[in-house]
């Protein structure tokens, strides 16, 4: 069961599939995913990466790693943004 909702959202937040697709197939059923794939924590990236380090599927965790790291600059780039605003400079 755990393994089907790691896979649900690995493919929703690798952009593989859309969450209308995880949905479709579950026709008449609750389609179940791991953490909300709309809004992936950190500490559920990293829970699936042990998850496919264990089925030692690597290339997907070196997926989920890069998309960690994105998801890390993207926060210190949020970040940046929002400290320049409030001291009236421009970033652009």
């Amino acid at each position: 069961m755990i393994e089907i909702c790691i896979r649900n959202t690995f493919g929703v937040i690798t952009n593989r599939c859309t969450m209308d697709d995880i949905l479709d197939q579950y026709d008449g059923k609750d389609a179940m995913f791991y953490g909300n794939p709309l809004d992936i924590t950190d500490e559920d990236i990293k829970e699936m990466i042990e998850f496919f380090e264990n089925t030692e599927e690597y290339e997907y965790c070196a997926e989920l790693l890069n998309l960690l790291k994105a998801k890390e600059l993207a926060d210190f780039d949020m970040f940046m943004d929002k400290l320049a605003e409030e001291n009236g400079v421009t970033m652009y």
